[in-house]
């Protein structure tokens, strides 16, 4: 079953624009919990407040790019804006979870969900600025896919069992990105990687 199935509310923008819109729709919400935490919680506040302005800061750096963006996602797609896409998805079923009528003894737990909700989105926030950024702008989606598998961490065989693909194709998309970025070394191309993705 889709996402859209299942919760109808929930629009795939299939772009750049809609996705900031779809942010900027949810940010009531957001603030709304983010002063009920306060007076809760401290600590979590403080993370949930840094991480919002972590992601407030990366989305004013795509917007400052969208032109460049939108050459690039026409030319390559981008595993990243799906990435994006399906955060900002989850970041609205969890806010909208929060806002329905929820006992005061369930919305930590829930807010919790919030705080992964939103270092997901970062997370991906990193990456679609990271394949918007020389070396990475001219790698196709499932390049973009392997070059997160690296920076992860994964060896050859575990990204071909994680994509179900064979070690081979893994192989050729590794050289692809090579070849792409014109960084010959596995360490310093996830070094490069990295530095987006924190």
């Amino acid at each position: 079953m889709s996402v859209d199935n299942q919760y109808p509310g929930l629009r795939w923008s299939k772009s750049l624009e809609g996705l900031f819109e779809s942010y900027k729709k949810q940010k009531p919400v957001f603030n709304q919990l983010k002063n009920w935490l306060k007076e809760i919680d401290g600590e979590l506040h403080h993370e949930i407040m840094l991480q919002s302005d972590k992601i407030d800061k990366k989305i004013e750096l795509l917007k400052e790019q969208n032109e460049t963006i939108k050459r690039a996602l026409k030319e390559t797609g981008s595993f990243a804006l799906m990435e994006v896409e399906e955060s900002l998805a989850c970041l609205q079923v969890v806010l909208d979870v929060l806002k329905t009528g929820t006992e005061e003894t369930e919305k930590l737990p829930r807010v919790i969900c919030l705080r992964q909700s939103l270092r997901r989105l970062d997370y991906s926030l990193g990456q679609l600025l990271l394949f918007m950024k020389a070396p990475f702008l001219s790698l196709t989606s499932r390049e973009q896919e392997i070059l997160v598998c690296l920076a992860e961490g994964l060896s050859n065989e575990e990204i071909a069992n994680k994509l179900y693909i064979s070690i081979k194709t893994v192989k050729n998309h590794v050289s692809s990105v090579y070849r792409k970025s014109g960084i010959r070394e596995r360490t310093k191309l996830v070094l490069a990687a990295r530095e987006f993705l924190g």
